[in-house]
């Protein structure tokens, strides 16, 4: 269901619409608050720089004591909570700068800030009432204790509506009686303020039904048992904890329900939408120290007489990981000011940020590990290290596959609206792969956008401009021609929905770099936006030849023909195997 019309710049290529006044200019700080933050990054850096040694943290699978404390005299965790709680009132923006620098040390910092900060105490902050915000959120602002969010179940991971913990209202009639098990809950052994979720009968329609309720739980109450602790099992990120809750007859006041009772799964979602975010800035900072990493080593690393970076093979790898970290930048960095405007529907942008980021990040560990060859296997250089930290990042947040359908569906369900019993059979599977919009398609194409650009960039940049409206019109002509083609069975086109998808994602990656060096070139003399010019014309080709791939496969593919062999790559296992 709708419940506000928000404009939305991704949701609207789907139409054929450029909404261009939601992207340009392409946001910057303003004026001193560059030099406020160079001031508070200077300083983190120097702690960081002090205290954390990323290859220590990942042998001894533990993060000491004294980083934690220096972090909370930081206030970093409290870095986007409004000052009245104690917190440092940082934009979005600002915030990602930070979750960048420290996942730039150690992904595994940077995952404990995030399951704190992202999305273990955004609960409180948009659906708590005021006593509940002065009630946990200046405690966790300050670092007094840390939080967490237990949404995932041993049987329920992307499937978030179904889950199967419950609470019952009390005998006494106060409050609720929680049961459940969580599962891989960052922080959880330490938090003492944990946003869970469990399934709860409401009234609908003059009948009991279950919904998803979000509360609060303090960590020291009675009822909560913490079971098996994931440090040092774990592929990567192992300086941070991860572990199980079971509920067991979990006494819950009333005043520790968020929102209302059978709202949960909006409060869930809606916290995920921005957590994805600081995702893609740790993301991006992870990038930055493997390209330093790759740089070094291809530098001082000489066969055949001269340095391997000099060998287009290995160059080319590192101008990928420096084009690609470029791009998953200014797509963080145009989003977070997206949400620091306000009132607009970002939920498409933080999942296109998270799926890219994040591919990109393991693309560029994979890269650096193959030019430092076999020392980059070997556990005394960082590049092993760096591979298993970004493994984890597809999968965090929502997996990728399920963020590339709900890109899709998502941009699609307006266009499909016209037929209404196609928009509800979109509506229903977005809502059951874990993501909620709250975006509204006007249906009055002039009311929000035309085909074309409305805005001028520098001669050099032209050019991916008119190629960037190009492929916009190839976006909405593949989406419309694929919702009237299968109708209410398009749910079911999984392979043509990651193509609509994935042109989405290059579609806002262009934007996006095109909107940056357009800044550069606005403030700066032309010879010194050169190198920005040469990152947004490369990836114009690139991006431009995968849309131009995806809109040949949405007309004609072999999906069928990988149907059938996954068909009998399971028959013949099966077969084996029962």
């Amino acid at each position: 269901m709708v419940t506000a019309e928000l404009p939305s710049f991704c949701k609207s290529l789907f139409s054929g619409v450029i909404a261009d006044d939601l992207v340009f200019p392409y946001p910057t700080p303003p004026p001193g608050e560059s030099e406020m933050m160079a001031a508070y990054l200077d300083d983190l850096s120097r702690f960081l720089d002090a205290k954390v040694d990323a290859a220590t943290f990942d042998r001894e699978a533990a993060i000491p004591e004294d980083v934690l404390e220096g972090l909370a005299e930081r206030g970093v965790f409290g870095l986007w909570v409004p000052t009245e709680y104690d917190g440092l009132g940082f934009s979005q923006a600002q915030t990602a700068r930070v979750m960048e620098r420290i996942a730039e040390r150690d992904a595994g910092l940077a995952v404990v800030v995030a399951s704190h900060l992202s999305i273990g105490i955004k609960g409180i902050h948009l659906y708590g009432t005021e006593e509940q915000r002065r009630r946990w959120l200046p405690q966790c602002a300050r670092g007094d204790t840390l939080a967490s969010f237990a949404l995932t179940e041993p049987e329920h991971g992307s499937d978030a509506a179904h889950i199967e913990s419950r609470a019952e209202r009390a005998p006494d009639g106060t409050g609720w009686v929680l049961d459940g098990h969580k599962i891989w809950i960052g922080n959880a052994h330490r938090a003492g303020v944990i946003t869970t979720f469990a399934q709860t009968p409401v009234e609908k329609g003059g009948r009991a039904v279950d919904r998803v309720t979000a509360f609060v739980i303090e960590g020291d109450q009675d009822g909560i048992e913490i079971g098996r602790i994931w440090a040092g099992e774990k592929l990567g990120i192992r300086s941070s904890t991860q572990a199980e809750i079971f509920f067991r007859g979990l006494r819950v006041p009333d005043d520790q329900v968020l929102d209302l009772p059978g709202h949960g799964f909006k409060v869930a979602m809606n916290v995920l939408n921005g957590g994805r975010l600081g995702l893609a800035a740790s993301a991006v900072g992870g990038a930055r120290t493997i390209l330093d990493h790759a740089v070094d080593f291809a530098t001082n690393r000489r066969q055949f007489g001269r340095p391997i970076v000099e060998f287009d093979l290995v160059g080319g790898k590192i101008a990928r990981i420096q084009l690609e970290t470029y791009v998953a930048e200014a797509m963080t960095y145009l989003t977070a000011g997206l949400i620091d405007r306000g009132g607009i529907d970002y939920s498409l942008e933080t999942a296109i940020c998270k799926v890219y980021a994040s591919e990109m990040a393991w693309r560029a560990a994979d890269d650096a590990l193959q030019i430092a060859g076999g020392r980059g296997y070997m556990r005394d250089r960082p590049f092993e290290r760096h591979l298993r930290d970004a493994r984890i990042l597809r999968i965090f947040e929502g997996t990728n596959e399920v963020l590339r359908a709900f890109i899709a569906l998502a941009g699609i369900e307006r266009l499909a609206d016209y037929l209404e019993s196609i928009g509800q059979a979109l509506r229903e599977p977005i809502k059951d792969i874990g993501v909620l919009t709250e975006f509204a398609f006007h249906r009055i194409r002039d009311a929000i956008g035309s085909r074309q650009a409305g805005v001028e960039v520098a001669e050099p940049l032209a050019g991916c401009l008119r190629q960037f409206e190009r492929f916009t019109g190839f976006l909405h002509e593949g989406a419309e021609a694929l919702v009237r083609t299968h109708r209410e069975e398009v749910v079911n086109e999984q392979f043509q929905l990651a193509r609509l998808a994935d042109m989405a994602i290059d579609l806002y990656g262009l934007i996006a770099v095109i909107g940056r060096a357009q800044a550069v070139f606005a403030r700066e003399a032309a010879e010194r936006a050169e190198p920005e010019i040469d990152l947004v014309r490369q990836f114009c080709r690139e991006a431009g030849a995968r849309i131009e791939q995806n809109r040949s496969l949405l007309v004609e593919n072999r999906d069928a023909r990988l149907r059938r062999i996954a068909a009998h790559a399971v028959a013949e296992r099966e077969g084996v195997l029962g």
